[in-house]
């Protein structure tokens, strides 16, 4: 909405022969704005030179809310999910150990039977003395220590 700050208005005029509505006219020397009357489309503030016509936004009047009532909410079940099990300490030593077995001696030993296999070798080289897999204490031999050759010496 336009309106007219009295203290500047001067009486010039100037604002009611811009207005394309008519909706300004002056009296007793100051500007005044029939509201009913005006588009809004502030012709007239720039046609004033001493700035006494001010367009301001009313906020729009927001209408009472209607009530919504909203359902009552029903509690949703939920089922307790129980921890998952965790294994017993004593598992991990002894599932290293497993691993640590298949791949020391299972592995090499199917490799080199795979290997034999697809070179056509006959027989199945599945010692790891046999195949030569290096890595091994005595591979090519018998192998043990003293304590095996002990035992062989009393039979």
């Amino acid at each position: 909405m336009v309106y007219v700050d009295e203290a500047r208005c001067t009486g010039c005029g100037l604002c009611t022969d811009v207005c394309p509505t008519g909706a300004i006219s002056v009296v007793d020397g100051v500007a005044r704005v029939e509201q009913s009357l005006c588009r809004e489309c502030e012709a007239c503030l720039s046609a004033c030179p001493n700035g006494a016509l001010l367009a301001l936004q009313e906020p729009a009047r927001a209408e009472k809310p209607t009530p919504v009532r909203a359902p009552a909410p029903s509690p949703i079940p939920v089922r307790p999910v129980a921890p998952a099990p965790r294994p017993a300490a004593g598992v991990w030593p002894w599932l290293g150990a497993a691993l640590g077995f298949v791949g020391r001696e299972v592995v090499p030993r199917v490799v080199a039977f795979l290997r034999n296999r697809e070179q056509g070798q006959p027989g199945p080289a599945l010692s790891s003395h046999a195949a030569g897999v290096p890595g091994r204490a005595n591979y090519g031999g018998w192998g043990g220590g003293r304590r095996a050759r002990r035992r062989r010496g009393r039979r």
